[in-house]
């Protein structure tokens, strides 16, 4: 069964002074099963040395030992039901497989800040590319695999083989220009979207191969007037579809100011549709991977008639807690009233047809469930 957009992060402190082995049992309260989630477990200071970790089947699982003594694993959990992983004395293996990675490209994109797991890939723009007026939105890329394939989707850029043709690592068929694209930050005020330009600075808080964890600034947030400074930290976790997003505003403030997440609509609109789930506002969006108009020129200068291609479907969702959706003009945001100076927490992520969701009726559902594994999180006893 494939993976759903599980993001929820079960929490729990582990006992002092455990006697090995010892037992970690992840419960599944919700009605369908949770698949490769990530759960973690706070280690205390004087935690036993940690050795091999396997399931109840004795297979292996790798996992990731952050510096503030976190330890986190993927867990698959039935519906209902209870998981049982053990960590043994033995020497664990010597390498995990990394699902997921941040990277800053400097002169070698115009300031590109690029993100991803093993499910999809990422970019926001940074000052280098300001004279091209961009947003603060989020570009999207799209891979055949589950490897972890941006930087070599760049290099094959720098080697004459534009990312926005497929050659069998993914591609980049999400025009963003200046608008929030795939899941970028919503500012509502004064009836208007506001979408911000280029990040100033970028700090990688924390990379591992199951967790990157990453914080952009922005000093000149155009708002109605005012002039604001606004920081995101975004976590990226390996087997989810969805990024969680934590944004804080600062400056003088501006009445009535709304915030979330937003997407931008294409051209076409073939597919958007917003609701309520399990206490969670959403937006699920499909559309034709052709959104980018610039693709068909670059096609034609490589003797290829983009017209004849299939680039299948673009998939993109967003969540928060409590939000309400607003259309303004071609942007779709899901948002809450905001008070400057707090921080507010939404997910968002996008998928492809070619990969794990072959229609729209299952991007849709799982945009549901996910809104359903955010209200109802795994936990975990240790024994």
């Amino acid at each position: 069964m494939r993976n759903l957009f599980l993001y929820m992060v079960a929490g729990v402190t582990l006992a002092a002074c455990h006697s090995n082995p010892v037992t970690f049992e992840v419960q599944n309260p919700s009605d369908f099963e949770r698949v490769e989630e990530l759960v973690e477990v706070q280690l205390p200071n004087d935690a036993a040395k940690l050795g091999k970790l396997v399931d109840s089947k004795g297979q292996e699982i790798p996992y990731q030992l952050t510096a503030d003594g976190r330890l986190l694993f993927q867990a698959t959990v039935p519906a209902q039901g209870t998981a049982s992983y053990q960590m043994l004395a033995d020497q664990p293996a010597s390498s995990v497989t990394p699902k997921t990675a941040a990277f800053f490209l400097g002169d070698r994109r115009k300031d590109d800040f690029a993100w991803e797991n093993d499910k999809a890939a990422y970019r926001m723009y940074g000052p280098a590319l300001l004279p091209e007026n961009p947003s603060s939105g989020v570009d999207l890329w799209l891979k055949h695999s589950s490897e972890l394939t941006a930087d070599a989707m760049y290099k094959q850029e720098e080697a004459g083989k534009p990312y926005h043709i497929d050659y069998g690592l993914g591609i980049d068929s999400y025009k963003v220009g200046h608008a929030a694209g795939c899941g970028g930050v919503a500012i509502l005020a004064d009836s208007e979207v506001w979408p911000g330009g280029p990040f100033k600075t970028y700090e990688i808080l924390q990379e591992g191969p199951l967790q990157t964890v990453f914080r952009l600034t922005y000093d000149s947030v155009q708002v109605a007037g005012q002039v604001l400074n606004e920081v995101i930290t975004v976590t990226v976790n390996a087997g989810s579809q969805v990024n969680k997003a934590e944004v804080q505003f600062t400056g003088t403030d501006v009445p009535g100011m709304q915030t979330g997440g937003a997407v931008f609509l294409h051209d076409e609109v073939d597919n958007l549709v917003d609701g309520q789930e399990a206490g969670f506002g959403y937006l699920a969006y499909c559309e034709n991977a052709t959104s980018d108009k610039g693709i068909y020129r670059i096609h034609q200068e490589q003797g290829i008639d983009a017209n004849t291609l299939d680039f299948g479907r673009n998939y993109v969702a967003i969540l928060m807690a409590g939000a309400k959706p607003c259309l303004v003009g071609n942007t779709a945001t899901i948002v809450n009233d905001y008070q400057m100076g707090d921080t507010f927490t939404y997910y968002f992520g996008g998928g492809w047809s070619k990969r794990d969701f072959k229609t729209d009726e299952e991007w849709i559902e799982a945009t549901r469930k996910t809104a359903q594994a955010l209200s109802c999180p795994l936990t975990v006893t240790v024994k």
